[in-house]
């Protein structure tokens, strides 16, 4: 595992968890004594994430935020289910339009498909707050990846991230979040590789294997 190895050889690097799930990176990351922000929409997820991290007795070392990362912050939207896959919810975004999303109006503790949204910039305090400066970052959410980009500028021109692992099995069919995505990261020299370190060419986005690095 890619992240695996740099935390090992870099004790220096904390992690940014965009879409733990269950927690499995999360988890793993702070047993090895590192900070990490842990983030998760989905209520079900977070409260198996909580009990994980009192178990494990790792609370100083990790913050959860239970909030759907969105280009707006403050809004309640509305999650799909797929019955087939607990871990596939996605915010509902109406087909070709990248910011046309399903809203509703007010927030249930009973449906953990409503969520609300924040900013990815909002969270820079809490990197503040405790000195990071250095962290690696995985975003897996669900065809959703392009909203941490869009107000994601001033965690990323504060923070040194030298890789972020990303899910792009979602995304790679829809053009528009492609380019929010892959422009963004040009402009900071990022170079996207596969998982065996092969250089993807940044004209055929489309072409990218399922995940990215």
């Amino acid at each position: 595992m890619v992240i695996l190895r740099l935390l090992l050889r870099h004790p220096d690097l904390d992690f940014i968890d965009i879409g733990a799930n269950i927690g499995t990176y999360t988890m793993y990351v702070a047993a090895l004594g590192r900070f990490v922000l842990s983030i998760d929409c989905f209520a079900p997820n977070i409260a198996l994430i909580q009990q994980a991290v009192q178990l494990a007795n790792v609370a100083n070392r990790v913050v959860l935020v239970q909030n759907a990362i969105f280009s707006r912050s403050g809004e309640l939207l509305h999650l799909t289910f797929n019955p087939n896959n607990i871990a596939a919810q996605q915010i509902e975004i109406h087909t070709n339009q990248t910011n046309n999303v399903h809203k509703v109006r007010h927030l249930s503790s009973e449906d953990p498909y409503i969520v609300k949204t924040i900013t990815f910039d909002e969270l820079l305090p809490v990197f503040n707050a405790r000195g990071i400066r250095r962290a690696l970052m995985k975003i897996d959410i669900e065809k959703s990846e392009h909203f941490v980009v869009q107000n994601g500028s001033r965690i990323f021109d504060t923070l040194e991230i030298p890789l972020v692992q990303m899910e792009w099995g979602g995304i790679q069919t829809h053009a528009d979040r492609i380019k929010i995505v892959v422009d963004f990261f040009i402009i900071r020299r990022y170079n996207p590789i596969s998982h065996n370190c092969t250089v993807l060419n940044t004209t055929e986005p489309e072409t990218w294997p399922f995940d990215i690095y």
